[in-house]
């Protein structure tokens, strides 16, 4: 027995080769695990994450990320790299390890050390926090066993492309994908508020615990005399507190607010909508026919509808000849009377229904108009305006389109100017008239009707006194007997 443990225990070469082979099999473990931390490290690394590091980052992000794009970029080329380089690594361990022990043992200390320092360990190390760094950092090395294993890689590299296909430009997102990212980069209302209320507590829990602490350290002269201080933030709170607090600020700088989101979203949805989504149906709009004069009562219209430009319509509501410019009247005296046909009308954009809102915004923006007619017959009503013709009457415009309606869309929130404002507390004194008109009529009915059974109450009350009466008089009154007795004169006539 005894004989077979030196067996196991004792090399099987001689001192010289003993520690030749052991720095070998310490060279293999450590390049296995490099490899495979390189393999997790590396290829683990989204391309699209580089490239927002390389833009976007901190000046050491950008540096880290400029030294592993082009790495990053021959994607199959660095991963069978890896692989070769890895696999040799382990297949040649136990070769050497054979030369120091017996074949038992190392095929138990090949599949422990590959397991533990070839795999485990180092993978847990290059995706840790300091993934980025560590993987920057050992960008030469990968690129010189790039060239070394270049003719054996290159090849297998090349069929990978052909196979599954280039990985050299960086997977892009969907739209509904950025949005849901978008919407997880929003600030929670919730985690803010129970984060509030926990510093609160610990901080009212660690103020009262020092000022118990105070109160027996000091004596009660001493405590008289102390200055009424409030002791500066960061010197009351704790560690633990100060660190919750960075990370709460940290989170904000990072994280999106609610109208972040929103307006995101809008914006990337505003793409998929179409003119005839945002627009206002002719049929609420105000229009005014070209012959008609800007007297008081023309004018008291116009500034109701609190529009700032008005299509001008000739004879048919269908021939829209131009748009008025309401600041352009401030200058007309209404008691002139002028007619509309005499002011100068602008002409506003034409655009279809099936037009896009994005290319909607981008002809405002050229500052020709702000307002859009949406028709289907664009060609021929801009060929009739440009002819100085009557548009025909089977041409149909279907709306209107404003610089708010696009606007409002992107920020998913309705947009209210003084007009509107002018007109909801218009609506809103109404109602409340409305309503206090109501509230008097019940008033006066509820009066009417207690006065009314108050005085039916005070009536019968006295029917049923004077009733009451009567039967007390009756009942103490006492009965006489009157006899009638004829006279003689009376009986004489009588005969």
């Amino acid at each position: 027995m005894a004989g077979e443990e030196c067996e196991y225990l004792s090399p099987s070469c001689d001192p010289t080769s003993f520690w030749t082979y052991l720095c070998a099999c310490l060279l293999l473990i450590c390049a296995a695990g490099m490899m495979a931390g390189l393999t997790m490290g590396l290829v683990s690394l989204d391309m699209l994450n580089v490239r927002i590091l390389e833009m976007e980052g901190t000046e050491q992000e950008k540096k880290y990320a400029r030294k592993l794009r082009p790495v990053l970029e021959r994607h199959h080329l660095l991963l069978v790299t890896l692989l070769v380089v890895n696999a040799s690594a382990n297949e040649a361990l136990p070769i050497f390890l054979d030369k120091l022990v017996p074949e038992g043992v190392s095929i138990i200390l090949s599949v422990t050390c590959v397991l533990m320092f070839g795999e485990i360990i180092p993978s847990a190390v290059f995706t840790g926090p300091n993934q980025l760094r560590i993987a920057a950092a050992l960008c030469p090395a990968v690129r010189v066993l790039m060239v070394i294993i270049f003719p054996i890689a290159y090849p297998i590299s090349k069929l990978l492309d052909w196979w599954l296909g280039a990985d050299h430009d960086a997977a892009q997102y969907k739209r509904n994908e950025l949005k849901a990212l978008v919407a997880l980069q929003r600030e929670s209302e919730a985690v803010r508020h129970s984060f509030a209320s926990s510093y609160l507590l610990e901080s009212s829990r660690s103020s009262s615990a020092s000022s118990r602490n105070s109160n027996v350290l000091m004596s009660p002269n001493t405590a008289r005399h102390q200055p009424l201080l409030k002791p500066e933030p960061d010197v009351m709170e704790t560690p633990h507190q100060r660190k919750r607090r960075h990370q709460h600020a940290l989170a904000r700088g990072t994280r999106l607010n609610v109208d972040e989101v929103t307006i995101i979203h809008g914006a990337l949805d505003l793409s998929s909508k179409t003119v005839t989504e945002v627009m206002i149906p002719m049929s609420e709009i105000f229009m005014l026919e070209i012959d008609t004069l800007l007297d008081r009562n023309t004018m008291a219209d116009i500034l109701a509808s609190g529009h700032s430009r008005i299509p001008v319509y000739k004879t048919l509501k269908s021939n829209i000849v131009g748009l008025l410019l309401v600041k352009k009247l401030i200058v007309l005296d209404p008691d002139d009377a002028r007619p509309i046909r005499d002011l100068v009308l602008r002409k506003p954009i034409l655009v279809t229904p099936s037009g896009s809102c994005y290319s909607m915004l981008n002809e405002f923006q050229k500052g020709r108009s702000h307002i859009a007619l949406v028709t289907k017959e664009t060609e021929l009503v801009a060929a009739c305006w440009r002819d100085h013709q009557p548009i025909p009457s089977h041409v149909v415009f279907e709306g209107i389109v404003t610089i708010e309606d696009v606007i409002e869309e992107i920020i998913q929130e309705e947009i209210e100017d003084e007009s509107d404002v002018y007109v909801h507390d218009i609506v809103d004194y109404w109602n409340a008239k409305a309503q206090q008109s109501k509230l008097q009529a019940v008033a006066a009915k509820t009066f009417v009707s207690k006065k009314l059974k108050m005085l039916a109450e005070r009536a019968r009350r006295r029917v049923q006194t004077r009733h009451q009466a009567q039967q007390l008089a009756t009942a103490t009154t006492p009965s006489i007997q009157i006899t009638v007795v004829p006279s003689d004169d009376s009986l004489g006539r009588v005969a």
